[in-house]
């Protein structure tokens, strides 16, 4: 256990919140929405709350507003402190000091009741409810310190002044300082949940672009493998077009995945798709044959899969120095198989990371839950993948 140090007391109070600008500005925008939420709640508490008291404890003799100018006081500032903040967007950004205002003329108000009240403990019990109800009300820390310092101090001077008891000065000093040791707790509790939720927002930026970079290098950079033997071979021009083509409506597909609701080509047909291309190029010999129905995959699936299948064979084309190619599409039950054979040279792979296109092969498969190997044969190379069809 470490030691308690002023330095460790320091980290406690203000502990290091680190994070990105865009995370920093979603974590203002947040409390922004808090402070006006609370601000305008407590003035329009107060707006309500401080004149019905009055009115209904109010005794013979006594007025509940005529000839009490600190009570119309607080109504004005608590009206001011509800209609500023809701007509213009600039006072919303400082709802916390108008929370503050409001607060501390109504503990001020308070003061002048129980500094020149004739029968102080009517005031001195009902003032301690707005005190520790205000600790919800602040969302600023120093804003919050502030209003407490100057409330306490402005009661123990002109208490003082008025020679009121001492006891009632103690309780309210200890009162001042309890409800300001609670509203700090909240807050931390505040920033903290704050915090939490930008660095959420980065982790999901975070593994949005590593997504997007995924599904880039994965989808194209087979097309563009293909693309790149056809410039090499003899391949017609109309051909090379048609594959080009390909790439862009790929590309376009690959921007409307992204999208909360999109349509891609299912898998069975994606795959003979493909394998129509590389035949096209006269450089392979590409067979694709479907057995079972499969079922409809999950978006996410769909796509991890088609990313699987595309990398795979891009390696295929670079290494294996194939002439011949055989895709085999299986459903036994609940299970879906996909069986890719070469003839060239043979590769034996345990469906660990290895390499940067074996690496994403590997995570994608996590993803879908599939168990995928390779391993040499007579003639080549076998790639099995097998996974649950879900849908």
């Amino acid at each position: 256990m470490r030691k308690l140090t002023w330095r460790t007391f320091l980290r406690i109070m203000w502990p290091d919140y680190t994070m990105s600008k865009a995370a920093q500005t979603i974590n203002r925008r947040w409390l922004q929405k808090q402070a006006f939420v609370l601000g305008v709640g407590s003035a329009v508490l107060t707006l309500v709350a401080f004149p019905l008291y009055h009115y209904l404890t109010v005794r013979p003799g006594e007025t509940v507003l005529l000839g009490q100018p600190q009570r119309i006081t607080v109504l004005i500032i608590a009206a001011l402190c509800i209609a500023l903040p809701l007509f213009s967007s600039r006072l919303r950004r400082n709802a916390d000091l108008f929370s503050s205002l409001n607060l501390v003329a109504l503990f001020a108000c308070l003061a002048i009741d129980i500094a020149m009240s004739a029968r102080q403990r009517r005031y001195t019990t009902i003032g301690l409810v707005p005190l520790f109800g205000s600790t919800f009300v602040f969302t600023n820390i120093r804003l919050m310190t502030l209003a407490y310092v100057v409330s306490a101090v402005f009661f123990v001077w002109l208490n003082v002044i008025m020679d009121r008891a001492l006891e009632t000065i103690i309780i309210y000093i200890a009162a001042y300082t309890i409800a300001w040791w609670m509203a700090m707790i909240r807050l931390r509790s505040l920033n903290r949940i704050s915090f939490d939720q930008a660095r959420l927002y980065e982790r999901k930026v975070y593994d949005d672009r590593v997504r997007l970079a995924r599904d880039l290098h994965d989808s194209l950079g087979g097309d563009l493998m293909q693309l790149s033997l056809q410039l090499r071979g003899e391949t017609p021009r109309e051909q090379m077009l048609e594959l080009a083509q390909s790439v862009i409506a790929r590309t376009r597909t690959l921007v409307a995945a992204l999208e909360p609701e999109s349509e891609i080509l299912p898998f069975p047909a994606y795959a003979k798709e493909y394998a129509e291309r590389m035949t096209r190029t006269g450089k392979l010999e590409v067979r694709c044959e479907e057995r079972g129905v499969w079922p409809e995959l999950r978006l996410d699936d769909n796509i991890n899969l088609q990313a699987i299948f595309s990398e795979w064979m891009t390696n295929t084309l670079k290494y294996s120095v194939a002439t011949q190619i055989g895709i085999q599409l299986l459903r036994r039950a609940e299970y879906c198989y996909v069986i890719i054979r070469d003839d060239g040279h043979g590769f034996r792979w345990k469906g660990d990371r290895r390499g940067s296109g074996l690496r994403n092969i590997f995570l994608r498969a996590q993803l879908i839950d599939a168990r995928i190997f390779s391993r040499r044969t007579g003639h080549g190379t076998q790639f099995f993948i097998k996974f649950r069809g879900r849908q």
